[in-house]
């Protein structure tokens, strides 16, 4: 059975394509993806079929009956249509072969960007290294009928099937499909009228392959990420593994790293209306819901987003992914992405002084109503189509009510909603959604697999939260936010390292000794983030010793939360080993993480349950922000310290000696 995107066809759909969609679905096997009407590039193919050992084939599926052909040509048929008075009207239509081969054009000089994607050498070197075609279906048509209504040598088989073939195919086995479909790259250029630079691309592409070589796993990544950008997380060195039929690879060689299947069909698959995500860290939350906005930005008709987060700095690392986007700029102009406090500060025109409440909480109840009332007072035209919500732990009650009604269509508007019970920061008050009116039964999902960190650095993260995880003693019973627990990491790597020193000057020198290794070991100032809970007065010098030593190294120190300005101007751009709190780091991630003075965690430890549970998942959120490699410096002995030694997660190095860096 193919991987359907999305996993169930439309009911607006007509019904051949939906006849259609059941044969690829049933028919064809698992290593098979099928998009049904992807946008890419303004345009929107009915089907797209991609198969490691098949190849790229666009079909494009017409119900037009005999009768309503008109006159045609190579290029356009002008259709009959019926208007509600039962008048006639005639519209021009590309033919269905045109239009798969337009959108072809557009996409065969970016897949060839790609080296891995091409030929390394020999008569075709530099051409595509896998087939690519067009074809249509004419669901409504039979091939007797268009030979009698000379429609035929406009769409000839095999790049045409025809009604009573489309039936017959119901009853094709696997292989008999998939050489139907091969049939179709069988391509005749003859009969298009295409400019002589797109003949000459598509001439140069389509050549003929009689076996084609199986895709690798990059390869087929990096065609989806060429195919549906908005679903791309990153573009990564390839390697030999990447393109084996290669001798080398050419310089620069990359790969697009995307979403896997089940977190597009996440994105993809959304319907309106409000929608819950829960997940472990590293689950790729936040990528769905990046995804998920790009995928409503590209909408052919204009759509207007709101991404609202807690924290200052993911507020602005959100908005770097998307705004600096070159490529896209309807990401810029049509996703808004604030943290909630900045939107109320739009909203507001200004914030009160939290010193003039008594705690945090009831200056989040405060606003939360002001906004309420200030967004209830709006038109329809004010507001957004969809509203994402990253982290959403973090939010006070009130705040979803303004979620809610800043929606153009509060009741079933789109509305997502991503959180993860294991990383609730903050003291808040305990709600249900449907209190806020968020319409959440049936409607949520729950994200178990870990992509982001190594099974080494999530088993001793775990350890941290696993205490009060299922401690409902501690907790209470959160049905709002419930702490999910990972089943695994897809990844191996080195244990975390616990380094012990005796006082915080050491554990300054230790930690710079490292991040020199680290940086000598190829990996880049940006890929490296040090993490602190607080800066107290008495550590401001250990703490501009550090910066300086990692600056004379030549390696840049970027000071994330040197103040809120410096959060507010947060960028992926920016160079230098990012320095930062353990707060604001939630929802970022970095190849390597070293939290210094982990000591500062000592009241994970603390009889007072509540504060020890806010302190283990702050701890937690620093841990899981590794990719690859997790360091931890302690420059005392509380008793945090013992029960991560005692966790056997841990390599505990002693490093009372240091030399000077």
């Amino acid at each position: 059975m193919a991987l359907m995107i999305p996993d169930t066809i439309p009911s607006k759909a007509s019904q051949g394509e939906k006849t259609l969609y059941s044969i690829l679905r049933e028919q064809l096997p698992d290593d098979f993806l099928v998009w049904y009407e992807p946008i890419v590039n303004k345009l929107c193919p009915d089907f797209v079929i991609l198969g490691s050992t098949f190849g790229l084939l666009i079909i494009e599926v017409k119900g037009w009956s005999s009768g309503q052909i008109v006159r045609a040509n190579n290029n356009f048929f002008e259709i009959s249509r019926r208007n509600r008075g039962n008048t006639e009207r005639i519209e021009s239509e590309q033919s269905p072969l045109r239009q798969g081969r337009n959108y072809l054009v557009s996409v065969i000089d970016k897949l060839k960007a790609y080296s891995i994607l091409n030929h390394p050498d020999g008569n075709y070197k530099g051409k595509l290294a896998f087939p690519v075609g067009v074809g249509a279906v004419m669901s409504n048509i039979t091939e007797a009928q268009a030979r009698n209504e000379n429609i035929y040598t406009l769409l000839e088989k095999p790049q045409v099937a025809y009604r009573d073939e489309l039936l017959r195919w119901m009853e094709f086995g696997e292989r008999e499909l998939i050489q139907r479909f091969k049939d179709m790259f069988n391509i005749r250029f003859s009969f298009l009228t295409l400019s002589d630079d797109q003949l000459g691309v598509l001439k140069e592409a389509l050549h003929p392959v009689k076996e084609p070589p199986t895709l690798t796993n990059d390869q087929i990544s990096t065609i989806k990420g060429v195919l549906h950008p908005e679903m791309t997380i990153k573009e990564v060195p390839a390697t030999k593994e990447s393109f084996p039929n290669a001798l080398e690879l050419p310089p620069n060689s990359s790969v697009i790293v995307g979403l896997d299947i089940e977190q597009e069909k996440m994105a993809r698959d959304m319907r309106d209306g409000h929608r819950l995500f829960s997940g472990v860290a590293g689950s790729g939350k936040t990528l769905i819901l990046l995804c998920r906005a790009k995928a409503l930005a590209n909408r052919l008709i204009e759509h207007h987003i709101l991404v609202l987060c807690f924290n200052i700095t993911l507020a602005s690392h959100l908005r770097s992914l998307l705004h600096s986007d070159n490529q896209n700029p309807q990401y810029k102009e049509r996703i808004e992405v604030m943290h909630f406090n900045d939107w109320a500060r739009s909203l507001m025109g200004r914030l009160p002084n939290p010193r003039e409440f008594n705690d945090g909480e009831e200056y989040n109840q405060f606003l939360g109503e002001r906004v309420l009332s200030i967004l209830q007072q709006r038109s329809s035209g004010q507001k957004w189509d969809s509203v994402l919500v990253d982290e959403a732990h973090t939010f006070s009650p009130q705040w979803f009510l303004c979620c809610v009604a800043a929606l153009k269509d509060p009741q079933n508007g789109d509305l997502m909603i991503v959180s993860d019970g294991s990383q609730s920061l903050y003291k808040r008050q305990k709600f249900t959604w449907k209190s806020v009116g968020i319409k959440a039964q049936g409607r949520s999902k729950k994200l178990r697999c870990n992509y982001r960190n190594t099974q080494q650095i999530l088993r001793a993260a775990w350890k941290v939260v696993q205490p009060i995880s299922n401690n409902k003693n501690i907790l209470g019973d959160d049905v709002t936010f419930p702490v999910v627990e990972p089943t695994a990491a897809l990844r191996q790597g080195r244990r975390p390292l616990l380094h012990q020193t005796s006082t915080k000057a050491q554990a300054v020198e230790v930690l710079v000794q490292q991040i020199q290794h680290l940086s000598q070991s190829g990996y880049a100032p940006g890929d490296i983030a040090i993490l602190y809970r607080r800066k107290t007065h008495y550590d401001e010098t250990h703490f501009r010793e550090m910066l300086k030593r990692i600056d004379d190294l030549g390696l840049k120190t970027y000071w994330v939360t040197e103040n809120n300005q410096t959060k507010r101007d947060y960028s992926i751009k920016n160079p230098g080993v990012r320095v930062l709190t353990a707060l604001s780091s939630l929802g970022l991630e970095f190849k390597v993480v070293l939290i210094l003075w982990v000591e500062q965690f000592s009241d994970c430890c603390s009889t007072n349950l509540e504060q020890s549970v806010l302190a283990r998942r702050q701890l937690y959120v620093a841990m899981t922000r590794a990719q690859d490699e997790l360091h931890l410096f302690a420059s005392s002995n509380p008793p945090i310290l013992d029960e991560l030694e005692q966790s056997q997660a841990f390599d505990v190095v002693q490093e009372m000696k240091v030399s000077s860096v």
